[in-house]
């Protein structure tokens, strides 16, 4: 067990070493629509002169150390989804150039993260790092940190191997990854095709019920804490272990009341106001799905569940998101403001988002040089 907290102060310190390089950059999230019009610019495929001037100033951001684009776990699932092997070469060349490697932890564990942070908080807030320095990895743990366990070595000998990979691992390009992968595709491309048919039902069938945006919003909020409810469980379970020793497991009746009052006590959080700031990965869903169903006349649709990945990735931890119109008018819609909210901007075309390269490169040059 001790070599499991070890490994665990081991990844942190790496995390938070990442986080460290990354402090004056601001953090630029581009969904899979932007990265293929720059990926179509390298092929030669776009010459229009915004999409041109788009790959040349966030190239230019990432060299002068001013900006980064990081990519997340529904980036990466939609990287995988295209079989054309060469096309996914060229992202990945530009994903290295310009995210310098760095990609947000995927978004269960990043929920996980959250949460942790907030009950920690509110226990011992003097001993808790800030949630964004949490939130950073590597682009070979895109999809979660997995190590090599079960070896013939003792603890201790196992432990300087799984350093050793991480080490290693934490260096791999986008490129080199992808090489790796070779021609194969994710299975099931199409896996949320039933859910949003049967989402939609579900709302056709109980839209007379809705009377507010805020009663859609607490029925979905009171969905993703049933989501996420065990998780919660466990941290909390984790907390009293390491305060009072021992290794007492709760009961399956214990679990279910201690979910119960965590439940109770996190929709509490909500409705005061007090979560949103500390819970994004769990509120900016919750707004999107239930602006969505107080919008009588929207339907889900399949890509809706990425670009509302891709939205609670940008918006919770990055100063710009640069994406499609639909999903820019709904975050920015002034019942949610989630840009407002979480401070990012958002642009929808390459003009858009030239313009806001522009205002902050230049801003940036007009700024004292910091000493070094």
């Amino acid at each position: 067990m001790s070599s499991e907290i070890e490994l665990d102060k081991y990844v942190r310190s790496k995390q938070l070493e990442l986080s460290s390089t990354l402090a004056t950059r601001k953090a630029i999230y581009l969904d899979i629509k932007f990265w293929i019009i720059l990926r179509d610019v390298v092929k030669g495929l776009r010459n229009a002169p915004a999409e041109i001037a788009l790959i040349s100033l966030l190239r230019e951001g990432a060299d002068k150390g001013r900006i980064f684009c990081p990519i997340s776990d529904s980036t990466f699932g939609e990287l995988l989804k295209k079989a054309d092997v060469k096309s996914r070469e060229v992202t990945a060349d530009l994903i290295d150039d310009l995210s310098l490697g760095v990609t947000l932890i995927p978004y269960d564990l990043r929920a996980g993260t959250e949460l942790a942070h907030f009950l920690h908080s509110a226990i011992t807030p003097n001993e808790v790092l800030p949630l964004d320095q949490l939130v950073w990895s590597k682009l070979s743990y895109v999809m979660g940190f997995v190590h090599p366990r079960g070896t013939p070595f003792d603890p201790a000998a196992e432990l300087t191997m799984q350093k050793m990979f991480l080490d290693h691992m934490w260096t791999l390009s986008m490129r080199e990854i992808v090489d790796r992968i070779g021609d194969r595709a994710l299975p099931n491309p199409e896996r949320f095709d039933a859910l949003a048919e049967r989402l939609n039902k579900l709302n056709t069938e109980h839209a007379g019920e809705l009377r507010s945006f805020a009663q859609a919003y607490e029925n979905e909020v009171h969905g993703i804490l049933d989501i996420f409810i065990e998780v919660a469980i466990d941290i909390v379970s984790q907390m009293v272990q390491a305060k009072h020793g021992g290794g007492h497991q709760l009961s399956p009746e214990q679990r279910k009341e201690e979910g119960r009052q965590l439940h109770s006590l996190l929709f509490a959080a909500f409705k005061k106001g007090r979560a949103e700031d500390a819970l994004p990965s769990l509120h900016i869903p919750a707004s999107l799905h239930a602006a969505i169903r107080w919008n009588r006349q929207q339907r889900l649709k399949t890509n809706d569940f990425l670009d509302f990945e891709h939205a609670t990735a940008a918006l919770g931890y990055c100063d710009a998101f640069f994406t499609e119109r639909p999903l820019r008018a709904l975050a920015t819609a002034s019942h949610i403001a989630l840009d407002r909210r979480y401070g990012c901007d958002v642009a929808a075309s390459p003009e858009e988002a030239v313009t806001y390269l522009r205002t902050i490169l230049d801003r940036a040059d007009k700024e004292p040089e910091r000493p070094a």
